[in-house]
C-alpha cells in the first residue's frame, strides 16, 4: 500500500510505502505543471481512487484554479520499472464558483464517485472513472451551511447505502447526506441530518466505516480543531437515533 499527501509550495505529490513510510516517488511528483495564474500551482486537498482493475489514481486541488473546468486534475500512479511511482496526468475537470477554494475531497470507491467542497457555494459530484467524462452529476448542499462547506468524508453501511458527511466550519456541526440519492434519483443527495459535535472550524474529517476495536465497534469519525488537535468520536455517538450504524 502507499500514502500520498500534497505539498502545497513545492507543487508536487508525495509517495510513502505502508507501513514502513519509506518515499517511493524521487523527491516528489510535480503537478499541475504548465499552470501560470496566481495559486494556481499550489496544493491542497487530495482524494484516491482505485477502479476495478486495480488501477491507481490521484484527484488533486488547488488553492485557485479556472472556473469552467480544470481545477480537479486527476493522475494515474504507476510503477515507473525502477521501484519507484510516476504520476501521468489522465484529465482536468471540476467546476468552481469562485467564490472562495476547494480544500476537501472524497471518492465514494464502490459506487465511482467524486465529491469536493466548493466552499460557501455547495458540494459538487463527478464520476471518479476519467473515461465516463466529465459532465457534473451534482452539485448539492447549497443553503445549508453558516459559513463554509470544509471537510467531506463517506461512512458506508450495507449494500451500497450510506452517508456523505461534510463539515459546516462556522458553527460546529456536520451536514449529512444520503449517499445513494432519492428513490429512482441518485444524484439527488438529500439532508438528512445535521450533527452537532466539539471540533471548532473543522477544516478537514475522515470516517471509517469499518469496526476498529473494543472502542470503536461501528467506526470512527476524525475531525481536526482550530487549537490544532484531532477529535475522535465513535460512530454510534455521531449516529445518534438518525442515523444507520454497521453492525
Amino acid at each position: 500500500d502507499i500514502a500520498v499527501t500534497t505539498e502545497r509550495y513545492t507543487h508536487k505529490l508525495r509517495i510513502y510505502s505502508l507501513p514502513d513510510m519509506k518515499p517511493v516517488d524521487n523527491g516528489g511528483l510535480p503537478v499541475f505543471e504548465g499552470e501560470t495564474g496566481p495559486e494556481f500551482r499550489d496544493l491542497m486537498g487530495i482524494a484516491m481512487y482505485t477502479n476495478s482493475k486495480g488501477e491507481i489514481y490521484a484527484i488533486v486541488g488547488r488553492k485557485s484554479g479556472p472556473k469552467e473546468g480544470g481545477y480537479l486534475w486527476q493522475y494515474l500512479l504507476a510503477d515507473d520499472g525502477k521501484g519507484s511511482v510516476k504520476a501521468t496526468l489522465v484529465r482536468k475537470f471540476g467546476k468552481y464558483s469562485g467564490k472562495k477554494e476547494i480544500e476537501a475531497i472524497a471518492v465514494d470507491n464502490e459506487l465511482g464517485y467524486v465529491y469536493y467542497c466548493d466552499e460557501q457555494f455547495g458540494v459538487r459530484k463527478y464520476y471518479a472513472d476519467p473515461s465516463k467524462g466529465n459532465q457534473e452529476l451534482s452539485l448539492f448542499g447549497q443553503g445549508d451551511f453558516s459559513v463554509d462547506n470544509e471537510g467531506i468524508a463517506i461512512y458506508k453501511t450495507a449494500g451500497n447505502k450510506g452517508y456523505v458527511l461534510v463539515s459546516d466550519q462556522g458553527s460546529r456541526q456536520l451536514k449529512v447526506y444520503n449517499r445513494t440519492g432519492k428513490s429512482g434519483a441518485p444524484n439527488q443527495h438529500p439532508l438528512v441530518a445535521t450533527v452537532k459535535y466539539s471540533a471548532n472550524q473543522t477544516d478537514g474529517i475522515d470516517v471509517v466505516s469499518a469496526p476498529l476495536n473494543n472502542d470503536f465497534k461501528h467506526g470512527l469519525l476524525v475531525a481536526m480543531s482550530d487549537d490544532k488537535t484531532f477529535h475522535f468520536y465513535r460512530w454510534e455517538d455521531i449516529a445518534g437515533k438518525q442515523l444507520d450504524v454497521n453492525p
